[in-house]
């Protein structure tokens, strides 16, 4: 929020523009706040029942919870479903939304992508700006690689320019003074001073068209079919040196994107799916005896679901890390955390719903006890 703020406040960037750029992230996070938002929801739900005696109340009535199962399957179910539109459908939706969003900042805001005092890449041409003024474009001691032309490379350095953008032809031009031209023609290299300079560029050049589109970008139907593409590519030859998507790569990068592909198709079908376990883990959490619920408040619950979400998250995330660099499978990764997290939901609902248990916090409490006295046997015995 703070870097779109400073592209409002210090670069001119129009607002709806902005506004475009923060709708398009939101499905990323939709995607994790969904079962962590489920998780927290039902946790609360029944925390407050526990708070008000009323799982106490059902318990000495003969209400079993588990006629409270079916209820938490069907909104865990209801929020999976709807992960898995965000998932498969916002979220590359976003991507190319905001991959078209920033093109355009860079086309009617032409100095809004730059950064003073870095070598900015703008599709075959490089820049570089000491300082740079974003309401004037006007930019001080410039250097400029241009590479459009593989015969005639140019490298141009300037005490001064401006960027001009051209609303009408929807060009933008690059206005030097005081300079010197650096070129290589034939093998030969050739200086050339001057006063003043200007270079054209078309917008339609600061995107690289050739370019394929990133696995997060991709459709369900284009994903799978680029992950096919890959795996026949792999298949069809040893050789180091691959034809695919019209690009030339080497077969490590080939297998990268392959799994990168997968990792991407994996992830979209596995989060949703931990919506509907993170609703039961939540039932159980969430019922607590009246006196804990009374000395700590909504916010032990809250907390605990916290770290319940955190921990699944980071086992999810080292998993990706490690698909990712090839050491685990691809499937074993992604769903590794579903399976323990299923497990720990069955255990305790188990545990809370046949009474075996009051609540998570006595089982635990429990547990530690009786881990604390099997030590103490265990070092009593000769």
């Amino acid at each position: 929020m703070l870097k779109l703020t400073s592209l409002i406040i210090n670069r001119g960037v129009e607002f709806g523009q902005i506004f475009q750029v923060f709708i398009a992230i939101i499905p990323t996070f939709l995607e994790i706040a969904l079962p962590m938002s489920t998780l927290l929801g039902v946790m609360l739900a029944f925390a407050r029942m526990s708070g008000d005696s009323e799982v106490v109340v059902m318990r000495a009535s003969g209400v079993s919870l588990l006629s409270f199962l079916r209820p938490i399957a069907i909104f865990g179910c209801s929020i999976g479903a709807l992960g898995l539109f965000v998932s498969c459908v916002l979220r590359p939706w976003g991507f190319e939304s905001l991959s078209s969003a920033l093109f355009q900042i860079a086309r009617s805001k032409s100095t809004s992508g730059l950064t003073e005092g870095v070598f900015n890449k703008l599709g075959e041409i490089t820049l570089y700006a000491d300082s740079i003024d974003y309401e004037t474009g006007n930019l001080n001691r410039v250097v400029v690689d241009d590479k459009r032309d593989v015969i005639q490379r140019k490298v141009v350095v300037a005490k001064r320019g401006k960027i001009v953008a051209d609303e009408v032809n929807h060009t933008i031009s690059l206005l030097l003074a005081d300079g010197v031209v650096h070129e290589s023609l034939d093998g030969r290299y050739t200086r050339t001073e001057f006063n003043s300079n200007s270079m054209s560029v078309n917008p339609a050049e600061l995107r690289d068209t050739k370019k394929e589109l990133s696995a997060s970008a991709l459709s369900m139907s284009a994903l799978r079919s680029a992950i096919q593409t890959y795996k026949m590519t792999l298949r069809s030859s040893n050789a180091e040196e691959l034809q695919v998507f019209g690009h030339t790569l080497s077969r490590a990068e080939v297998t990268k994107k392959f799994r990168r592909a997968k990792i991407e198709f994996g992830q979209r079908t596995s989060l949703p799916c931990a919506s509907i376990i993170m609703a039961f883990i939540g039932m159980a959490l969430g019922i607590m005896s009246p006196r804990t619920q009374k000395t700590w408040g909504a916010g032990f619950a809250a907390t605990l679901g916290l770290i319940v979400f955190i921990l699944y998250y980071s086992i999810f995330s080292v998993g990706v890390a490690l698909a990712d660099s090839g050491s685990i499978h691809v499937g074993l990764a992604l769903w590794t955390p579903n399976i323990l997290a299923s497990i720990i939901a069955f255990i305790l609902v188990y545990k809370i719903s046949t009474e075996r248990w009051q609540s998570v916090s006595e089982g635990i409490q429990n547990l530690c006890i009786s881990s604390m006295q099997l030590i103490r046997r265990v070092k009593r015995t000769p």
